[in-house]
């Protein structure tokens, strides 16, 4: 790859080739990833990124685009030496005051700092996770990604007004105008978010904002089964505005988190499940729950407990927050994100060890994830991270119930060699189709979505 050419374009300060800054963009957060690449391209502008895409483009060069670089599928992972064109020094956010409040973020802009910054003006935006602070707007929006909070506000692309992004042949297309309603042809925004940077690269993006909750509460309860806890979860959704997380977790994955941060368990951690239930909304949160119909439900429970404040309310949480840490600390994890639907998920939760134990026996298997929306996270620690024994017969229990094989990581390249597995033929080919007509001579994330 000589760049000498696109130094004379762009400058040669926006080209790095050393490895020692390289190697920290060439594999995922799992690990299981490990790629290479001999430069970094780091632009600062949408039209220092066409530039380089421009140039990639008449010099047939592929291209990796990557934001934060905290993927689980390996979807920002140059594997074959491509170059990498890193969003992280597009980092400007502007408040737009108005009915309804907005955002306009640039694509590296961290989704922690796209919340302080919605916060600070008296709103909310609607994504959060475990990785907020490194996580960037434009790899959130890529993957579309969800979170704790999707049962209330949505995913991503529920807060996606609209984009400017890059095509692979150095074009700038859309706008971030704002327009709430603009029925003019085809929803680029709905193109791109989820498209894992295979059609265009999100330079930035005009983002809707939510009121902001007067108080928040988090209930955390300790109980004997799957079916208890989603029987109290489905309780509190279907009569509660002010639910916005539904979150479980096992004793297993408990124990690890407690053990390697030093945490004390809840109850001594005794119980087998546990339910983390998220409300907020005006005041007189914790006052509504024990009104309701169901507030009973918690009053007769043994473990219960209830943060009002924040230092409590993040207590809580980190039972719940610090497994994808925990679980990553002690090996490569086969980590399988899927969507079963509601009434199945008793039955996969209960079943997938055992499918998981039938294909390896010195595996141990770590289940979290949001009940709310019937997303959960199948972290698996022992196997080689090149066997996909595992992989593939937990993705095909997933699809025999009717359930999706990626829910908010994306597919990457992890799961390319199964999206048959949920698409059909037909609507894999209208996908190819799609992205060649985006990237005709194909150099953006090559072998991402597409098993080649």
């Amino acid at each position: 790859m000589n760049l000498e050419s696109l130094k004379a374009i762009i400058g040669p300060n926006v080209i790095e080739e050393d490895q020692d800054i390289i190697s920290g963009a060439t594999s995922d957060w799992t690990r299981r990833y490990q790629g290479h690449s001999t430069a970094l391209a780091l632009p600062t502008s949408t039209s220092e990124v066409a530039e380089i895409l421009k140039w990639c483009s008449s010099n047939r060069i592929s291209v990796v685009p990557q934001g934060g670089n905290t993927g689980m599928v390996g979807g920002g992972v140059p594997m074959n030496g491509e170059l990498v064109l890193s969003l992280k020094k597009m980092t400007k956010i502007e408040f737009v005051d108005g009915a309804p409040a907005q955002l306009i973020a640039d694509a590296g802009a961290t989704l922690s700092t796209v919340q302080r910054e919605a916060a600070k003006n008296g709103w909310v935006y609607g994504v959060d996770f475990s990785a907020r602070e490194s996580a960037t707007i434009g790899g959130t929006i890529a993957t579309n990604a969800g979170g704790n909070h999707v049962i209330r506000y949505g995913d991503t692309r529920k807060q996606l007004i609209s984009v400017e992004a890059v095509t692979a042949e150095g074009i700038i297309v859309g706008d971030i105008r704002g327009l709430v309603k603009d029925n003019t042809g085809y929803h680029l925004p709905s193109f791109l978010c989820g498209s894992e940077g295979t059609l265009a690269v999100i330079t930035r993006a005009r983002l809707g904002l939510w009121a902001k909750p007067e108080e928040k509460v988090v209930v955390l309860v300790g109980l004997e089964s799957v079916e208890e806890a989603l029987d109290i979860a489905r309780l509190f959704a279907s009569t509660n505005q002010d639910m916005q997380a539904s979150e479980i977790f096992f004793q297993n994955g408990l124990a690890l988190v407690c053990n390697r941060f030093e945490i004390k368990p809840p109850w001594g951690g005794k119980h087998s499940t546990y339910l983390l239930l998220e409300f907020a909304g005006p005041k007189g949160v914790l006052e509504r729950i024990q009104a309701s119909n169901h507030g009973q439900i918690l009053q007769n429970t043994e473990s219960v407990a209830i943060g009002e404040d924040e230092a409590s309310r993040s207590r809580l949480w980190r039972y719940r927050s610090l497994h994808t840490e925990a679980i990553s600390g002690v090996g490569i994890p086969h980590k399988l994100d899927v969507t079963v639907p509601h009434h199945q998920l008793p039955y996969f939760m209960n079943t997938v060890g055992s499918i998981v134990e039938g294909c390896a026996s010195d595996s141990e298997t770590y289940l979290f994830g949001h009940a709310g929306d019937g997303n959960i996270h199948v972290n698996v620690i022992g196997p080689n991270e090149n066997d996909l024994t595992i992989d593939k017969a937990v993705l095909e229990f997933v699809s025999s119930l009717g359930g999706s094989i990626s829910a908010e990581h994306g597919i990457g390249r992890a799961k390319a060699a199964y999206l048959h597995l949920r698409r059909t033929p037909e609507e894999i080919r209208l996908f190819k189709d799609l992205k060649n007509v985006f990237d005709p001579i194909g150099i953006l994330n090559p072998g991402v979505i597409f098993f080649e």
